[in-house]
């Protein structure tokens, strides 16, 4: 609490010292322009002149809905003036040469216009028609005004980027915001139970890419930087912004690139609206959890208003609720790894079933206030929760136990003389919680407009974990024995005596833990842009300058209370423990693959028995683990703050055909962290003996310089060329900066020494865990060069390539040493592991992207559409210093992505089949050092690289408009219920395979 309060005192000191006398002049400003407009301007209708006044601003609308439109061109006949609209439609221009003159207004999907002004200033409403409209039913709705809104959006921006927005119902074909970032090129996501959660900008993992939400930094309610968009549904947003190229305005920390999502607005709808959904859900379930687990209804709900109000409608508001219950059940494969030993075998094999709910629900609010054209003040706000429950029962045998080798072995099979079967049970019940809170105001003053806000987001994870493990004791293992065969994908390991190994009473309690703990993240920011627009001679230009400040903290705080059959003077022998036999659940049916788990437990019943106290209490059953729960008490906990302070300037130069945008951005970035050092001696077992904690603060802070240069040629009206040159950074995750230092160390026998050196001193073996706060961040120097097509009634071809040269990405490293001392000891081996920066990494793609409405075509067939983009992707990162001498990609960077839809519309209907797929990346490095012997039998490391395996994905969805406004839909999502699928050096090594099922909605909407 006192670290909130003293971030609130220096955010306050902040805001008397900058933003109060800003609010004042602006305040009085707005007063004085108040009392100056009393007398409104004249509007004026399209064609008619005006008055010489300073500037020319106005609005341009849909003719048929009357809907603003975004990113629509309008440009001074023969000069080099032009302006965009806004997402309210409005566009301005600050001051216009003297004289008659023609004023083109175009947008992609519309007719163009020509109005003719007069010298200078006034207001203007232009209404534009669909180019579309002589073909009867094919109207500017839905799908059509969402894709031509991104495509003219994309259009004009200055900078390279992608833009996704919701029909004029506010709605998207997806979920969650994560899911609805896939749509566009070099774009993928990271799925978690079937549902998308974290973005992939051209191949970059998510926690290098920036998240904003209206512009504003959002907390993250993970332990890492990476910002889990599944929180969001897609009812409360407006567009979503992908930007490949930064421009010095935007946050430098976007090695991928930035997505910025934007809420509504009253003021962007001609009039009051009212928008509200209901949809049921019918979800496949993979198992059979009857008797298991309850199913509850699912279901999805939304409702959006928004208003101006007031006697000149000065005030604007919009609110939006929806909630989301998903139950599902979850069928997967786990397996431990592969081993060598000639020929490669699994270790053990993992069959789960899982029963999952997930709720959501969240709520946004904004309020604005317009005493002029020209002023403006806004809150914006948003709270959203997520609650997920999961009951796990997971069903493993275990073939190589204590270093064993498969007998009998073949290239495919094998057997093993002793097996280990073990039940887990586990419940876990996690709430994510997000809050963000937005003041600010925009004015301008004659060429001067400014924004100023203050943000306060918070992201709070409540985690309430349970989990508990059964397994045969060490004298039944050879009752145990094992064979195994690969030749099939879904390898099988089946025992010996399969009715031995499906008796619940030869599974014994062997530990419990109760986990609980929060995840918090604060973040205050504090944000002023000043934009000048001026003239060189008859070029218009503008300079932006301005600068932010953030102070961010994360804090991990997790406990376990950890129960075993062993501690101090207790030792419970294996057989006395508590039996599987009252919670045992039996299985009816094979999981996927056929692989047959031989018992399952009933995780609920398990639970009631493991959270009775005289249960835990029973010294005869189990006793409490009081060394491993005071580790568990500081083992992956956090306390980091972060303060950067950031400032820019940039310049616009509009010539006749080229846009040139250059610019620096300079961040000061400093970090703290407070976290612990732990030293574990194994030989103890008594807490007070085997266990010291240090506290280690540890601080860091560097300074990046980030120039940029863009240009965007509009070599013809429809035809344009960019090519840029950005630079950006990616910060260390807390973890990787801070993470909790632990020293493990056990004294060897006399008759386990194997090292002849220092005989009269006791030698050791152990492992350390080392922080880095001296990594420095990623920096890549960005090149992009793009060609854009586009088709005067709706469409565009886009090819683009990108280079990428980036420096210190961060791999966790492990030295083996031997033969050392440390810390007072001597070691025959110690192994060390830290995050430590390698080399150079380079990554290189090309990007392609087609949109096409159909409207060419004969009759029924021109309300078809096509929308299609692939990215091809390469990267190579040198860990000489990892000993690695082969190609090795970047993290989670997928080689090739692809996205494509094949859409429908006409007299209401709307169809719409996409399909979505990404190629497998890497998770994981082997290390050369922990794996000297099978390379010595010819083995190359990187079979023991682990992978995501490529992902496929089919979705369908339609609706049908009636009475105008109210629409039936329907949806399948995952139409094929591809998995999520992993593996080791090879796919046909799976090491986990994930169905959860398809998803069918049926519902209904209105708006008004």
């Amino acid at each position: 609490m006192r670290k909130i309060y003293k971030r609130l005192d220096r955010l306050s000191n902040v805001f008397r010292k900058s933003l109060l006398p800003l609010v004042v002049f602006i305040s009085a400003s707005a007063g004085a322009q108040i009392n100056s407009q009393t007398k409104p301007a004249p509007k004026i209708s399209d064609g008619q002149s005006i008055e010489a006044i300073a500037a020319l601003w106005g609005k341009v609308t849909d003719e048929q809905t009357g809907e603003s439109l975004v990113g629509v061109s309008l440009a001074l006949k023969g000069t080099s003036f032009k302006a965009i609209t806004d997402v309210e439609g409005r566009f301005r221009f600050a001051k216009l040469p003297a004289g008659n003159q023609t004023l083109l207004i175009s947008y992609i999907g519309y007719k163009t216009k020509a109005v003719e002004i007069s010298e200078t200033t006034g207001q203007l409403s232009i209404a534009l028609e669909s180019s579309s409209t002589n073909l009867g039913q094919v109207t500017i709705t839905g799908l059509r005004r969402s894709q031509i809104q991104s495509i003219n959006q994309k259009k004009q921006a200055l900078n390279i980027k992608e833009v996704i927005t919701a029909n004029e119902a506010g709605k998207l074909p997806d979920i969650n915001v994560a899911e609805a970032t896939q749509r566009v090129s070099g774009v993928s996501i990271e799925t978690d139970r079937g549902e998308g959660q974290f973005v992939s900008i051209r191949g970059i993992q998510p926690s290098l890419n920036n998240v904003t939400l209206n512009n504003t930094t959002l907390a993250s309610t993970t332990n890492s930087r990476a910002t889990a968009l599944d929180l969001l549904p897609t009812e409360i947003i407006s567009s979503i912004e992908i930007v490949k190229s930064t421009t010095p305005d935007m946050e430098g920390n976007a090695i991928g690139g930035s997505i910025n999502i934007n809420t509504l607005s009253a003021f962007s709808k001609p009039k009051p609206f009212f928008i509200a959904s209901l949809d049921g859900l019918h979800q496949v379930q993979q198992v059979n959890l009857s008797g298991f687990d309850k199913i509850k209804t699912p279901f999805r709900g939304a409702v959006t208003a928004g208003k101006k109000f007031g006697a000149k409608e000065q005030f604007g508001a919009v609110i939006s609720a929806n909630y989301f219950r998903r139950d599902f059940s979850a069928s997967v494969l786990d397996p431990d790894g592969w081993e060598y030993n000639k020929y490669f075998y699994p270790n053990e094999i993992e069959l789960q079933i899982e029963g999952n709910e997930r709720d959501r629900m969240g709520i946004s609010a904004d309020f604005e206030f317009r005493p002029t054209l020209n002023n403006s003040v806004y809150l914006k706000t948003l709270y959203t929760r997520t609650n997920e429950i999961a009951k796990n029962s997971e069903f493993e045998l275990t073939m190589q136990i204590s270093g064993a080798q498969p007998l009998d072995q073949t290239a495919t099979s094998g057997r093993f003389a002793k097996g280990s079967g073990e039940l887990d049970q586990a419940y876990s019940d996690e709430t994510e919680n997000l809050y963000n809170y937005t003041l600010g105001t925009r004015n301008r003053f004659g060429r001067l407009s400014t924004d100023v806000y203050g943000t306060y987001s918070r992201a709070k994870t409540l985690l309430d974990n349970f989990d508990g493990t059964f397994e045969n004791p060490k004298s039944t293992e050879p009752q145990l024995s094992l064979k195994y065969n690969t030749q099939p994908f879904f390898f099988e390991i089946t025992p010996e005596n399969p009715e031995f190994a499906s008796n619940p009473e030869i599974y014994k309690l062997r530990n419990l833990n109760f986990t609980t703990g929060t995840v918090l993240e604060d973040v205050y920011e504090f944000s002023a842009d000043l934009k000048y627009d001026f003239n060189l001679g008859s070029i218009p230009a503008y300079l932006k300058f301005g600068g932010r400040y953030r102070d961010r903290s994360k804090v991990v705080d997790r406990a376990t209370d950890a129960y075993d059959l062993k501690y101090g003077d207790v030792n419970i022998a294996n057989e006395d423990a508590y039996s599987l036999t009252p919670f045992y659940f039996p299985t009816s049916a094979p999981a996927q693959g056929g692989a047959m788990p031989f018992v399952h437990g009933n995780v609920n019943k398990f639970k009631d028995f493991a959270y009775n106290p005289a249960n835990t209490n029973n010294e005869s059953k189990i006793v409490r683990d009081k060394l491993e729960t005071a580790i568990r008490a500081y083992e992956n906990d956090l306390n980091n703050s972060e303060t950067v302070s950031a400032g820019y300037v940039m310049g616009v130069m509009n010539f006749k055909k080229i846009t040139a945008i250059g610019g620096l951005r300079v961040e000061r970035t400093s970090t703290e962290s407070n976290n612990a050092e732990v030293i574990v001696d194994e030989e103890e077992s008594e807490v007070e003996n085997a266990l010291l904690v240090k506290n280690a603060r540890l601080t860091n802070s560097y300074t990046n310089f980030l120039p940029s240069l863009q240009l965007k040629a509009n070599i013809t009206p429809n035809f344009i060329a960019r090519a840029a040159w950005t630079n950006t950074i990616g910060r260390p995750d807390y973890s990787q900066l801070s993470a909790t230092t632990q020293y493990n160390y056990a004294a060897l026998d006399e008759e386990d020494e194997n090292d002849i050196n220092f005989p009269d001193q006791t030698h050791y073996e152990g492992d350390v865990t080392l922080a880095n706060p001296g990594l420095k961040p990623y920096y890549s120097s960005n090149f992009d060069i793009s060609l854009e097509r586009y088709f005067s009634k709706g469409g565009m071809i886009a090819i683009g390539g990108f280079y990428k040269r980036i420096k210190n990405p961060i791999y966790e490293i492990e030295t083996p040493s031997k033969a050392m001392f440390y810390e007072g000891k001597y070691y025959e081996e110690l192994t060390f592991s830290q995050d430590l920066n390698a080399g150079n990494a380079n990554l290189l793609g090309l990007e392609v992207s087609y949109d096409q409405p159909l409207t060419f075509l004969p009759g029924v067939f021109n309300g078809l559409g096509i929308g299609a983009n692939f990215a091809l992707i390469e990267s190579k990162v040198n860990l000489s210093n990892f000993n690695r001498t082969d190609d090795i990609p970047m993290f989670r960077q997928a080689n090739n992505v692809y996205n494509a839809a094949l859409y429908y519309q006409k007299k209401g209907y709307e169809l719409r089949l996409a399909t979505s797929h990404r190629s497998k990346y890497l998770t994981s490095v082997a290390n050369p050092a922990d794996y000297e012997e099978e390379l010595k039998s010819g083995i190359s490391v990187s079979e023991f690289d682990r992978y995501e395996a490529p992902r496929t994905t089919y979705d369908l969805s339609g609706s049908y408009s009636f009475k105008k406004h109210y629409r039936i839909t329907a949806q399948v999502r995952n139409l094929t219920n591809e998995a999520e699928q992993a593996y080791q050096g090879r796919a046909s090594r799976y090491d986990r395979h994930d169905l959860t099922g398809r998803s069918f909605f049926l519902g209904m909407s209105m708006s008004f």
